[in-house]
């Protein structure tokens, strides 16, 4: 099918949009890998990733003084190696495209999301669906949801996600991404390393004890009398393992900066416990057990070096370890359907 056709995009209200197929890039992903500086180990065989970098070019290309960092499964895919490589057992499917601006951008990186498709391609048209826009007024601006039409089959767009956070990362835990955000140009436009780490480390959950089978390799240990404590899905720690397969403990851009993890812990005693959970856990998780023993053993002195920095701070304690929650509850589809949590 050639030329421009009414593709529906919300099949709950029929929705539709305008859309010149076949799909195609105003630039193609591998000349906005090249343009943005990005590592040849960057797979532009997986359509998602290769759409996150053309529209990433192309928004630094119509916004270049609105800086942009991506976070979320594609930013690990820019900044390892191992998480790209099949051959590693960590690469895993990627699904949404994340990324950060300030707040008092996130008007025109809005606009400029919406205008990708009619001025770079039809393979980067964005819409944003009724549900998406009751959506981003609830959210105040400080979260916008988006989609890209990633293929058209018999007259239906399917979507892929696109969320957009303004200044802060908000979950179990929330993080200041604002200086981030700022460097992002000078560090392969991404979260920086430690920033990327913390965003899967703060995952933090309850569940009744009789849960458990449903979340194997998940369980952290007990909290009170009926219920247990559940750290990351298994696509997040595959994302962690990655990283700290690939990457080591110093300033560098490329390196993991102990004083940039520890800023979001060192007054907060909830982040700071539950990163410790997640960290100790890293190396007991089915992920890790089916590394290579040379991977394993690089792993594992990564996280010990991280552990070590995370307890050169003791951030003060506001209530009991086993009374309470530390962390902000959060929906966890994935507890009872394997669907995983409602995540940025």
């Amino acid at each position: 099918m050639a030329g421009t056709v009414e593709v529906v995009v919300d099949p709950f209200t029929l929705e539709k949009l305008p859309l010149h197929l076949p799909l195609e890039f105003g630039t193609d992903p591998e000349t906005a890998r090249e343009a943005l500086g990005l590592a040849d180990y960057v797979d532009l065989s997986d359509p998602i990733l290769a759409r996150a970098v053309a529209m990433l070019h192309a928004l630094t290309v119509d916004a270049p003084t609105h800086p942009i960092a991506l976070l979320g499964g594609v930013a690990f895919r820019f900044r390892s190696p191992s998480s790209n490589s099949i051959r590693s057992g960590l690469r895993r499917p990627l699904h949404d495209i994340d990324i950060s601006c300030h707040h008092a951008d996130s008007k025109k990186v809005h606009a400029a999301l919406l205008a990708l498709g009619s001025r770079h391609g039809s393979a980067l048209t964005v819409v944003e669906t009724h549900a998406d826009r009751m959506f981003n007024a609830l959210m105040g601006g400080r979260r916008l949801r988006l989609h890209n039409v990633s293929q058209v089959v018999d007259g239906h767009g399917e979507l892929g996600t696109i969320d957009v956070l303004a200044d802060e990362f908000r979950f179990c835990h929330t993080m200041d991404l604002t200086s981030d955000i700022t460097q992002a140009p000078q560090h392969r436009h991404t979260l920086t390393l430690a920033l990327l780490l913390l965003s899967k480390l703060q995952f933090i959950q309850s569940i009744p004890v009789e849960h458990a089978p449903q979340v194997p390799g998940r369980v952290l240990g007990p909290f009170g009398k009926r219920e247990l404590l559940i750290g990351p899905e298994d696509k997040d720690v595959r994302d962690l393992l990655a990283l700290l397969l690939d990457r080591r403990l110093g300033e560098g851009v490329d390196e993991i900066s102990a004083a940039r993890f520890l800023e979001p812990l060192a007054s907060n005693w909830g982040f700071w416990t539950t990163t410790r959970l997640n960290l100790q856990h890293l190396l007991k998780s089915p992920p890790y057990d089916a590394l290579p023993a040379t991977a394993r053993a690089m792993v594992r002195q990564n996280v010990e070096a991280l552990r070590s920095v995370t307890d050169r701070v003791q951030p003060k304690r506001r209530f009991g370890f086993l009374q309470k929650e530390w962390w902000e509850p959060v929906e966890s589809l994935g507890v009872t359907s394997g669907l995983g949590p409602a995540a940025p």
